[in-house]
């Protein structure tokens, strides 16, 4: 059962951002810059140079090298001329190596609260966070994991209106809701708590059993003397759990899913990988996940 002890509220004093420098990871950054902003954070821009490039073959490797890395220092050097970011304290890293162990050695090397990353291209996902590199960060990554995906709407950077939180009850899920109720009570924005119950019940009286006792669940995970500005919803569905999680936050124009992921073993609240791949890839709004531990 979880505390009904005040939570704590979440620190995100540093915060980093990986960027490919495509105009698609404009929100990426976007949503990043206005979390600085607003929690006066330091922001670390950082750009993996990919594997190709530094194990190129012949005697051209050198050059092809240089240049590579040439034209990340110069599109680092536009991004930190762009008017919102010289006015945050912040710093640029351009490192070399596997994408996934890099940005989390980055993570770890700069002690950040967060990592930001864009995803793009309607039919799959970027490099940045397709196949190992996504789950090489979001199993391994010391703080939470924000994904902007392809389908995001834009969203003010300034605040959160509507935060959906998803849950299997797992250990991995329960850090999660700290920063789910943490940034509700911050923005005094909506919260909705969500379970999807995967296993087909036998009746319809077990079926109104099985959600009357996770609505309870969920209702004692929120604490009495909270600070949100209106009651939490709770829903309860059956179904397919990525399907609901992205049906249910689209129809309340949620502005964060949030969800938990077990370290070093199996990703995402809800398993196996490709649930949380699918929140990824077509949720409407950046999705949070919070590595339990």
């Amino acid at each position: 059962m979880a505390s009904q002890a005040k939570l704590s509220r979440i620190a995100l004093n540093k915060i980093l951002v990986a960027t490919d420098f495509a105009p698609e990871s404009e929100y990426a950054l976007q949503c990043a810059i206005g979390l600085a902003r607003r929690n006066q954070s330091t922001l670390t821009l950082t750009h993996v140079l990919p594997n190709e490039t530094i194990t190129a073959v012949g005697d051209t490797w050198p050059i092809v090298n240089d240049i590579v890395r040439d034209n990340a220092q110069k599109s680092m050097a536009t991004l930190e001329e762009f008017e919102e970011i010289k006015t945050l304290p912040h710093e640029a890293v351009i490192a070399s190596g596997d994408t996934g162990d890099t940005i989390v050695r980055t993570l770890v090397d700069k002690h950040a609260d967060l990592v930001v990353m864009g995803t793009h291209g309607r039919g799959g996902v970027s490099k940045l966070i397709l196949g190992s590199a996504a789950e090489k960060v979001i199993r391994h990554a010391p703080c939470p994991v924000l994904t902007v995906g392809p389908h995001v709407r834009f969203v003010s950077p300034d605040r959160f209106n509507h935060i959906f939180y998803a849950t299997d009850f797992s250990s991995g899920s329960a850090g999660a809701f700290t920063y789910a109720l943490s940034l509700a009570e911050e923005d005094q924005a909506d919260l909705t708590l969500l379970h999807v119950i995967e296993s087909k019940p036998a009746s319809e009286t077990e079926m109104m059993e099985w959600k009357q006792g996770d609505r309870e669940r969920l209702s004692r995970m929120i604490p009495a003397d909270n600070d949100l500005a209106y009651k939490p919803e709770i829903e309860v569905e059956i179904g397919i759990p990525e399907v609901e999680i992205v049906r249910l936050a689209d129809a309340r124009s949620a502005d964060l899913i949030v969800m938990g992921s077990h370290g070093g073993g199996a990703v995402s609240t809800h398993l196996p990988w490709t649930t949380l791949h699918h929140v990824l890839q077509h949720a409407h709004c950046p999705v949070l996940t919070v590595r339990g531990q």
